[in-house]
């Protein structure tokens, strides 16, 4: 194995994952003032499809606070609760403004039960941890909740950096760091963000969770992750 030889993991879909994810946020958010009724997850859905930064990753986004960051938002949650759930213009924007602390709770958050195993392993074969995530600004505070954060030798979270995969800077940012020449491997679920952003750029990646035909590397969980770290 090179001196330097690092894994780039995703963290949604990878890693972790949130009950309800941003339709789920906006449904709890309802049913925390009574206002739910019969409404469900898949009525919220085609609010959250777009309008996201990382729905437009071709754009170099301005790093920004985390203020910013989430009131670029509000209107999009806002236009979900007035039109799925019929509420009016200002009572819908107030409720817009809760969504970001429904959405880091660290009790909505879980990592899937082969994690910690896989890191510990990967690690003691000499591979450093490196996280490269589309995430929302409170990344951080959810690894640390979760008890993985000093896992991570660095942490590149596109509401932190500006940047988002699978944009090529996404994956040069996380290059530069690291010591020149060092071996890199890209680990994520999504194929066009991790595993095709990281391949445009020379990094090989595996794609994990999520098969699809176009994969030229695929594990059904993180266990299988090592096998295909041995190919070079």
């Amino acid at each position: 194995m090179a001196a330097h030889s690092y894994i780039l993991w995703d963290f949604d879909g990878t890693l972790g994952h949130r009950t309800g994810m941003w339709s789920g946020t906006l449904l709890e958010v309802l049913q925390s003032h009574g206002l739910a009724g019969p409404l469900t997850i898949d009525q919220f859905r085609p609010y959250v499809v777009t309008g996201f930064r990382w729905h437009n990753a071709h754009v170099l986004h301005r790093a920004c606070p985390p203020d910013e960051w989430w009131s670029e938002l509000e209107p999009m949650f806002a236009r979900a609760f007035r039109e799925a759930a019929g509420l009016p213009e200002a009572q819908a924007a107030r409720l817009a403004k809760e969504v970001r602390g429904r959405y880091a709770l660290a009790t909505q958050w879980r990592l899937f039960p082969d994690v910690r195993e896989s890191l510990a392993v990967l690690s003691g074969a000499g591979w450093g941890h490196v996280l490269l995530s589309n995430h929302v600004p409170e990344l951080r505070e959810i690894l640390r909740s979760l008890g993985i954060e000093e896992r991570f030798g660095s942490i590149f979270n596109s509401a932190e950096t500006g940047v988002e995969k699978p944009h090529a800077e996404a994956f040069e940012n996380v290059r530069r760091a690291l010591p020149p020449g060092a071996r890199l491997w890209m680990v994520g679920d999504n194929i066009a963000a991790d595993v095709r952003g990281a391949e445009a750029v020379g990094i090989p990646a595996i794609l994990v969770r999520k098969p699809h035909p176009s994969a030229k590397r695929y594990a059904e969980d993180l266990r299988g992750v090592a096998a295909h770290l041995r190919e070079e």
